[in-house]
C-alpha cells in the first residue's frame, strides 16, 4: 500500500470512528488521557501503551495518581436541589417536578475514586514491566423514573391500578489493588500488553435489584406497597433488630480497628487488563483494550437482608415550606414507619461483585512529529448495561518538556464538553493533570460528568544525562 492510499485510509478510519461515537450522543468518560504523549499512566487505559521508550520511572510515593470521576446519564444535582424563588430565594428547594422532567425512563449515577500509593515501571528494549499499589472505590446507583414519580405523586395518578416502580440497584465496593503490567513489542508494527491485578476487598454494599409493586384502591385512601429485594453487605457492622426482625439501629463492630479493616485479606478478587497497538506505517496507530475485567468474592463481615413485605404509604408533601433539605424530621418519621412495616430475613451468605469493565477503541494520526489528532470510543459495562462515550482530541508536544491534549466530546448533557490534559517536565520531575470536562470543575452542581486525574512522576533513562525523553526516537515504532 503506497503512502497516499495509507494516509487516505487512516483519515477515513478516523472519520468513521468519530461519526460512530458522535451518533451515540452520550456522556464523557476519562478519555483525554488515552493519547496524551509521554505519561506512563496511559497504560491504565491500554496496557500496550506504556508512555516511555527506555529506562524507568517512579511515581511520587503516596501521590502517584489521584483519579476522581462521577457521571450520570444527563441529569445533575441542580435538577433536583437548587435555590428557590420568591419567599424561598434564600433557601434550597427539592424540585421533584423538574427532576422528573430531566431524567430518562432508566437512570444511573457512577462514581469512582482511585489513589495510587506507589507505582513504578521499567522498559528495556522490547519489554516493559510495571508494578503499582492502589486504593480504589467505585459506586453505581440505578433507578427508574417510575420510582421518583411514586415518591412525588403518590397514588393519585394510579387509582385502582397496580404499577411497578422499576428496579433500584446499588453496588459500592472498596478494595486494595496490586497490579503487575507487562508489554512486549512483537514487531515494529505490533505491541501487546496485559496487566494482572490482585484485589483485596475491604467493604461492599450490593443489591442486584430492589423493586416496589404498588396497588391503589379506587378511593385513593392508601398506597399499598409491596417491596421485594435483597441487600448484601460486607463491612464490620452489626445490624441490630428485635425478635420480630425490625431494625432499630446499625452499629460499628467495636473489635474492628481501622488498621485491621484496611489490611483485610479475607475478600479476594482478581482482574485483568488486555490491550494492543498496531501501527499503519509511521503516522497512524490503531489500538484497543479491555480494562478491569474482574470480580471480588466477599466472605467476611457478612450481612444479608432479604425483604418481601408490605407498607402503607401516604406520601411526603414536598411542597410544604417546612420540608427543606436535609429533611431530617421527615426522613426520621419515614424511617420509623419502614422499620415497623418491613422485617427482613437476616443471613450471612457470601456474594460476588463485578468491577465496572471498560472497552476502548482508538486511532491516532500523526500530522507531524509535534502534532497528532486522535479519537477514542469507550464502552463501560456496569450492572449488565453498556454506557458508550466518544472523545476527539488534538495532541501536541514540545520535546521532553511539555505535552498537551485538548479534547471535545458531544454529549447528551450539552455541547460545552471541553477537556484538557497537560504534562510538564522539569529535569526528571513530571507533573500532569487531565480533565475531560473543564466546566464541571468550576460548577459541579450543574454538570452531569466530572473527572480529574493528577499525579507526579520521576522519569529516568539509560542515557548519561539520566533523563527520559518520554517520546519516540526516529527509529522507534513504539505506540506513543
Amino acid at each position: 500500500m503506497n503512502r497516499l492510499k495509507l494516509r487516505k485510509l487512516s483519515l477515513q478510519i478516523l472519520l468513521l470512528l468519530f461519526l460512530l461515537g458522535a451518533s451515540q450522543l452520550i456522556h464523557a468518560q476519562p478519555n483525554t488521557l488515552y493519547f496524551i504523549k509521554g505519561i506512563p499512566q496511559t497504560k491504565d487505559l491500554n496496557p500496550a501503551r506504556t508512555g516511555i521508550t527506555t529506562g524507568f520511572y517512579v511515581s511520587l510515593p503516596l501521590f502517584s495518581k489521584l483519579d476522581l470521576e462521577a457521571n450520570t446519564n444527563g441529569w445533575n444535582y441542580n435538577d433536583l436541589i437548587h435555590k428557590g424563588t420568591g419567599l424561598r430565594a434564600d433557601s434550597l428547594v427539592i424540585d421533584l417536578d423538574n427532576f422528573i422532567n430531566n431524567i430518562d425512563k432508566k437512570n444511573f449515577i457512577n462514581e469512582s475514586v482511585a489513589l495510587t500509593i506507589l507505582e513504578g515501571g521499567y522498559r528495556k528494549e522490547k519489554n516493559f514491566y510495571g508494578l503499582s499499589i492502589s486504593e480504589r472505590e467505585s459506586g453505581q446507583l440505578t433507578f427508574d423514573k417510575e420510582m421518583i414519580r411514586l415518591i412525588k405523586y403518590g397514588n393519585y395518578p394510579v387509582l385502582g391500578q397496580t404499577t411497578f416502580s422499576g428496579i433500584l440497584g446499588v453496588t459500592i465496593q472498596q478494595f486494595h489493588e496490586i497490579k503487575f503490567n507487562f508489554s512486549h513489542e512483537v514487531s515494529k508494527a505490533l505491541t501487546i500488553g496485559f496487566a494482572t491485578k490482585l484485589l483485596l476487598g475491604t467493604g461492599s454494599i450490593y443489591s442486584s435489584g430492589f423493586s416496589v409493586r404498588n396497588t391503589t384502591p379506587l378511593n385513593g385512601s392508601t398506597l399499598d406497597l409491596n417491596a421485594l429485594g435483597r441487600l448484601n453487605i460486607s463491612a464490620p457492622i452489626t445490624v441490630n433488630h428485635n425478635p420480630a426482625g425490625q431494625i432499630f439501629n446499625i452499629t460499628r463492630n467495636p473489635n474492628t480497628k481501622l488498621g485491621t479493616y484496611l489490611s483485610n485479606f479475607g475478600n479476594p478478587g482478581f482482574a485483568i487488563d488486555l490491550g494492543f497497538s498496531y501501527r499503519l506505517g509511521k503516522k497512524t496507530e490503531i489500538s484497543a483494550s479491555l480494562i478491569d475485567l474482574g470480580v471480588i468474592r466477599w466472605k467476611q463481615h457478612l450481612t444479608q437482608l432479604t425483604e418481601n413485605g408490605t407498607f402503607v404509604y401516604q406520601g411526603i408533601n414536598v411542597n410544604d415550606p417546612s420540608v427543606l433539605p436535609p429533611l431530617k424530621p421527615v426522613i426520621n418519621q419515614l424511617g420509623n414507619d419502614l422499620t415497623t412495616a418491613f422485617t427482613p430475613v437476616f443471613s450471612a451468605n457470601s456474594f460476588s461483585t463485578l468491577l465496572p469493565s471498560k472497552i476502548y477503541f482508538g486511532i491516532d494520526y500523526e500530522l507531524s512529529k509535534a502534532i497528532s489528532f486522535s479519537e477514542v470510543n469507550r464502552l463501560m459495562i456496569v450492572n449488565n448495561t453498556v454506557q458508550p462515550s466518544m472523545t476527539a482530541a488534538a495532541n501536541a508536544r514540545a520535546g521532553r518538556f511539555l505535552s498537551l491534549s485538548a479534547s471535545y466530546s458531544i454529549l447528551q448533557s450539552g455541547y460545552d464538553n471541553i477537556g484538557l490534559g497537560a504534562a510538564v517536565r522539569i529535569g526528571p520531575v513530571q507533573i500532569y493533570a487531565v480533565a475531560d470536562h473543564l466546566y464541571s470543575l468550576r460548577n459541579p452542581a450543574t454538570s452531569a460528568n466530572m473527572n480529574l486525574r493528577i499525579g507526579v512522576n520521576l522519569l529516568f533513562d539509560s542515557n548519561r544525562n539520566g533523563l527520559n525523553e518520554g517520546i519516540s526516537s526516529p527509529d522507534c515504532h513504539c505506540p506513543y
